[in-house]
């Protein structure tokens, strides 16, 4: 087996966010083979970004290029401009609207509002959908904190939104009663 060079191992370390997941846990297998180190960093730190997300190539692909497009920008504006190129769907717009009017809503209050019975689902999906946006933002904790924060002192977990994603959906008009 030949040994990799360092400029080869930089080259593959470059070529780790744009991989499919599925690419990126065999580049892991095979750096932890060969021990290499700094390859196997960059493909655990991957995944642990990324989460629960199994992106393709082209998805990944995606996420970089809108990334991307978003350097420089404020948390803020990235909200807004996620939000606007990826359209919420019905029912992220009834739980965000729900959120955003009532501060410190509970999940069994939103359970209420939201009868489908996915609503974890559905607030995870928030960032999942505009993985690419929001990834350098991302620390690899709860996706969704970006946009709202959790009170788990009480009974039922209850939600507010940040003032980052509550000043760019005030931008975009969501809160209004015909958005």
């Amino acid at each position: 087996m030949a040994v990799a060079t360092n400029k080869q191992i930089q080259a593959a370390i470059a070529r780790v966010p744009s991989q499919g997941s599925a690419a990126i846990k065999a580049v892991l297998v095979n750096a932890k083979t060969q021990k290499l180190t700094p390859l196997m960093e960059a493909c655990e730190t991957e995944l642990k970004l990324r989460g629960s997300l199994d992106l393709s190539a082209d998805q990944a692909a995606l996420a970089i290029t809108a990334s991307a497009r978003i350097v420089g920008k404020t948390l803020s504006e990235v909200i807004a401009i996620a939000f606007t190129e990826v359209p919420p769907r019905a029912e992220e717009r009834t739980i965000l609207r729900a959120i955003g009017l009532q501060p410190g809503i509970s999940f069994a209050e939103l359970n209420k509002i939201y009868t489908n019975g996915d609503l974890g689902l559905v607030i995870g999906h928030l960032t999942y959908y505009r993985f690419g946006y929001f990834r350098p933002f991302l620390t690899g904790a709860t996706q969704s904190d970006l946009l709202l924060e959790r009170d788990k002192t009480a009974k039922s977990i209850r939600y507010m939104l940040r003032p980052d994603a509550s000043a760019a959906f005030a931008s975009l008009s969501l809160f209004d009663a015909d958005a």
